[in-house]
């Protein structure tokens, strides 16, 4: 009876034992969570204020406040200037938003002992889907194909590629979500820019809403590694549904709503007028208005048939906006302790000194990219048409990370990005993705940063769409 009631004791007390640590660390991984929010929201903040100063910065470098509004996604023949500032404007350099940017770069940070990585994606470098409900059934097709190309695109040299028959089923999926919702089983949201005569057709908020679409597969929505190792983008890399759908607010106006800030209804007004603020009417661009500095070489290949422009000179494009930066002439140091800190090269998230690159001012340097000239004029005013380089909507994406045993090495800020890419999906210890969607909108010192999606936790790690390969990325 004693031994029996000594084994009794020991199953209690390991019992209580047992989970009074599992309660505890139960507890300690909600701390965790709760600091690993604050130092999320932390980070956020941070490039709020980075994407608003860089604003109002261009603003005042690009010499307007309609510049600094983004203005003109439309662009007329001839190499006129955004927002309807053409080629007669004067030399005024116009504002620009590209990868050289504070914004533009992947950054890492630590705060404590959790470890952070911020990257930046520019949402008006992706192709919006939003063009497929476009009114007019010419400008439906190009959209069509324009997405066809780009899922065909957007996979190749990967275990994973999608053929072009699965692209166009694909396309032809999501153009039945969007213009058939009352047969989607997707409950459909009520929004203000409904249309009550036309109940079929309906905005998507979010890419998420076509991953419950039989024939698109749930991995098209994520970063991940294929058989080789090598990095898979998601489609949210590529298109996007929060840019503007019109072609940008005219000179003096503050800006384009962004879809979720009244960019549906904007779209409504497109289509009535024939065209957007920007447009001359005669040749809308339906709202297709894509940051030449930073969008994804797949995406700039998928705007026109290749028979009016070759995959070369997209090419010639991307290494172009990847040249060494040139100094310019006249250009002295004063020997002053501010122009030796300026000196003083700054590092990448690598710890690497950060080269400066070329990058287009205005669609005018498109001139000085090798095969422009060979071009028709027709096709230099279509792309002129296609292009911009300015930028209104961003998705912020914070990894926050944290060890949980003294075995767990993250490679952290002062270890490579490459280690820590990997650690972030291997998941060691506690990993926490979250992504913010904001609206610049503003001109001049008044620019706002509006959040479209101000958190949304996300169960993969994205991975910055680079244009050329690194090796053992």
């Amino acid at each position: 009876m004693a031994f029996l009631m000594i084994i009794l004791l020991y199953a209690i007390i390991f019992q209580l034992n047992y989970g009074t640590k599992a309660d505890l660390r139960v507890a300690e991984n909600d701390v965790t969570i709760t600091q690993m929010d604050s130092s999320i929201e932390s980070a956020l903040q941070e490039v709020y204020d980075r994407l608003k100063q860089d604003g109002a910065t261009a603003a005042t470098e690009g010499g307007g406040a309609g510049a600094a509004a983004g203005a003109g996604n439309a662009m007329q023949g001839g190499g006129a200037g955004q927002g309807g500032q053409g080629a007669e404007g004067g030399g005024e350099d116009q504002p620009s938003d590209s990868r050289m940017d504070s914004w533009g770069r992947p950054q890492r940070s630590t705060i404590g002992d959790i470890e952070l990585r911020i990257l930046v994606q520019d949402e008006d470098g992706k192709i919006n889907v939003l063009q497929l409900l476009a009114e007019d059934e010419e400008e439906r097709e190009k959209a069509t194909e324009r997405l066809v190309r780009l899922i065909d695109f957007f996979r190749d040299g990967s275990t994973v590629d999608v053929d072009r028959s699965e692209a166009i089923r694909i396309v032809e999926a999501m153009k039945l979500h969007l213009t058939q919702r009352t047969q989607s089983v997707l409950p459909r949201p009520k929004l203000t820019s409904d249309d009550a005569e036309d109940k079929e057709r309906c905005m998507p908020l979010t890419l998420k809403e076509f991953e419950v679409l039989e024939r698109l597969d749930e991995r098209l929505f994520r970063d991940f590694r294929d058989e080789r190792g090598d990095i898979v983008h998601a489609l949210s890399s590529y298109l996007t549904v929060w840019s503007s759908i019109t072609q940008g607010a005219s000179e003096g106006e503050e800006g384009a709503a962004p879809e979720g800030q009244g960019g549906q209804q904007q779209d409504q007004n497109q289509n009535q007028s024939g065209g957007g603020s920007g447009s001359s009417g005669d040749d809308p661009n339906w709202g297709v208005c894509i940051n030449v500095n930073t969008a994804p070489v797949a995406v700039l290949k998928a705007l026109v048939d290749d028979r009016e422009v070759s995959s070369r000179f997209w090419d010639a494009v991307i290494e172009y906006r990847n040249l060494e930066k040139k100094e310019e002439e006249g250009e002295e140091s004063s020997g002053s302790a501010t122009d030796e800190l300026a000196d003083e090269p700054q590092l990448d998230e690598n710890g690497e000194e950060i080269v400066e690159r070329e990058f287009f001012d205005s669609l005018e340097e498109l001139a000085e990219v090798d095969g422009w000239e060979r071009l028709e004029e027709t096709i230099r005013t279509k792309l002129q048409g296609l292009l911009c380089t300015r930028s209104h909507v961003f998705s912020i994406y914070v990894t926050a990370r944290r060890k949980t045993g003294t075995n767990d090495d993250f490679g952290g800020a002062l270890g490579t990005p490459r280690q820590g890419e990997r650690e972030d999906e291997r998941g060691k210890g506690l990993v926490r993705t979250v992504r913010s969607v904001v609206w610049r909108y503003g001109s001049g010192e008044d620019v706002k940063i509006i959040p479209i999606v101000r958190w949304e936790v996300l169960d993969y790690t994205p991975f910055d769409v680079i244009d050329f390969p690194v090796e053992g990325r």
